[in-house]
């Protein structure tokens, strides 16, 4: 795909399924969401795992990031190779393939680990002792998702523990609110359930403070969240990830506008013996299969001309529906129910302004 991706193409030139990503969308989300981070007082530290891309990661540095979060030791050590100078990663690091990524990127970067568990970073500890360095690590917090994270009832109990450990600096708390994109388009809803959060982790850093432990940083992430969670006093950072790029699922319950999504892929119809169902060369492999917040069922939504939904697919087809005056060849763009499992899905994406390509990314660090 990269060498069909060319600098001066028509985006309806390039050979489809294609990811393209509108340039000047893109740096305009860069910059709002730095600006509304720096309003609050408080640092910005985007997730990577929505763009996997170094050009990506500069222009959110360039707009006062601290640095990113990973979820992978993929992520991590592509990250600290070069392209951030501070990494969260925001996963246990269990397993000795964690533990070693996590020891080789804190000799490029700084490196900050997740865990709720003394077992989450008991190999770590051990292993940053053997090897002479020290590895800050964040208390995961459960406010609501109900995933990873300890419950606040007994965070000053697995803090406590945890400030035992070797070869371990205790940094703070850290909560994924993903709950609130749960509650759906409702966003009076959605702002209680942020803020909820937010006053939940200040809580627990505050007892975790008023137990003799300093708390340097807490931290919440989520784009969902990213107006309501970060805006509590005593938040000290915000680590939202698809703001960067918005998506379908984010346009359904309202948190992005249609005019703020840059990314979309292209597809071009290549059967219509199925009457009102078109088939089209995007499915699973180049949409991924994440969900729709739509609650139908659908992998992506048409933004072209002719409207419809990619109503299901298999991997190398998608089945379109609701399109007007389908024909074989025609191209049509498609918005991705989520960003992150999109970019995931291809090795290269196409970078375009007024609909013509300026430049083609490399995605990094891919599962």
């Amino acid at each position: 795909m990269s060498a069909a991706i060319l600098v001066g193409m028509d985006v309806r030139d390039l050979p489809t399924p294609v990811v393209v990503i509108d340039r000047a969308v893109l740096t305009h989300n860069a910059r709002s969401m730095a600006d509304h981070a720096s309003g609050l007082g408080i640092a910005l530290r985007p997730h990577w795992k929505t763009t996997k891309s170094a050009q990506a990661a500069a222009l959110q540095l360039e707009f006062g990031a601290i640095g990113h979060t990973a979820a992978t030791s993929a992520e991590l050590k592509a990250l600290a190779g070069g392209i951030s100078p501070s990494v969260f990663l925001a996963y246990p690091p269990v397993g000795s393939a964690r533990v070693s990524s996590v020891l080789e990127s804190a000799r490029t970067a700084e490196v900050i680990v997740g865990t709720d568990s003394v077992a989450g970073v008991h190999e770590l500890g051990h292993a940053a002792v053997a090897a002479g360095v020290m590895i800050s690590f964040r208390l995961d917090v459960d406010t609501g998702l109900g995933r990873t994270g300890v419950d606040p009832s007994r965070a000053v109990e697995v803090a406590r523990e945890l400030s035992k450990l070797p070869g371990l600096r205790f940094d703070g708390v850290w909560t994924h609110e993903g709950h609130v994109q749960g509650v759906g388009a409702d966003p009076a809803r959605r702002q209680q359930t942020g803020l909820a959060a937010g006053l939940l982790l200040v809580e627990v850093a505050d007892a975790i403070r008023a137990d003799g432990h300093a708390v340097d940083s807490v931290s919440v992430g989520s784009t969902p969240g990213a107006w309501s969670a970060p805006t509590v006093s005593g938040v000290t950072e915000a680590r939202p990830g698809t703001y960067i790029l918005g998506d379908e699922n984010q346009v359904a319950i309202g948190t992005i506008s249609e005019d703020d999504v840059a990314v979309s892929v292209l597809s071009r119809i290549v059967s219509t013996q199925r009457g009102a169902v078109a088939i089209i060369d995007a499915g699973i492999k180049a949409l991924s299969s994440d969900g729709s917040l739509h609650g139908d069922g659908r992998v992506g939504t048409i933004v072209s001309s002719s409207g419809g939904i990619v109503a299901t697919a298999h991997e190398e087809h998608g089945f379109l529906h609701g399109a007007a005056d389908a024909r074989v060849g025609d191209v049509i763009r498609i918005r991705p129910n989520h960003a992150c499992g999109v970019m995931n899905m291809h090795s290269m994406v196409a970078i375009a302004e007024d609909g013509v390509v300026v430049d083609s990314w490399r995605i990094l660090a891919r599962h």
